[in-house]
């Protein structure tokens, strides 16, 4: 433990610095005022103006009155609600869509599947050396003058029995009306 050590004071001054050599202190840190000083009046504290304030009252709002309402607003908020509903109305075609396309795959697959059985049974039924067998050698390869060939050099038309062909004019106009008879079948 350590020893506590007492300040002796050697010296006849309890202070250090050059307070301690001033023969006028007497140790007290507030000096007593001397009578000259007593007797003059002291400053006394400034004291400021009351400013009053003033009530606060609330600002008036000055309101407008109610206008016409804008024709051109009023045609764009329509547009923008039929361009909304003819959204809405297309994801429910979408959706629809998806659903017969996704009916239509899985049936693709099992006709598929049909199709591959049915071909097999096809390929056993008619077996070369089993129709050599049931007809007999009255089967015979055919000549040449029997084949045919057919040539598909020249380019494909058809033209359906009993229809006239549109001239250019007229043919714009009919694709023109599908076109747009498809755009209003597509929005219904």
């Amino acid at each position: 433990m350590a020893s506590r050590r007492r300040n002796v004071n050697t010296y006849g001054y309890s202070t250090y610095g050059s307070v301690a050599y001033a023969p006028a202190y007497d140790g007290s840190a507030v000096r007593v005022p001397r009578r000259e000083e007593e007797l003059q009046r002291r400053p006394q504290p400034k004291q400021r103006p009351r400013v009053r304030r003033q009530a606060l009252t609330r600002t008036r709002v000055q309101v407008r009155e109610a206008g016409q309402v804008a024709p051109f607003a009023v045609v764009g908020f329509l547009a923008v609600a039929a361009f909304a509903a003819m959204l809405l109305l297309s994801f429910v075609q979408y959706t629809v869509l998806n659903g017969q396309m996704a009916s239509l795959n899985s049936e693709l697959n099992t006709l598929q599947s049909e199709n591959a059985t049915l071909s097999a049974q096809y390929e056993k039924v008619f077996d070369m050396e089993t129709i050599q067998q049931a007809v007999g050698d009255t089967m015979s390869r055919p000549s040449s003058d029997q084949v045919v060939y057919v040539d598909l050099s020249e380019e494909d038309t058809v033209v359906v029995f009993g229809q006239e062909s549109e001239s250019g004019f007229m043919s714009a106009l009919h694709a023109a009306g599908q076109a747009l008879g498809d755009l209003i079948e597509y929005f219904r």
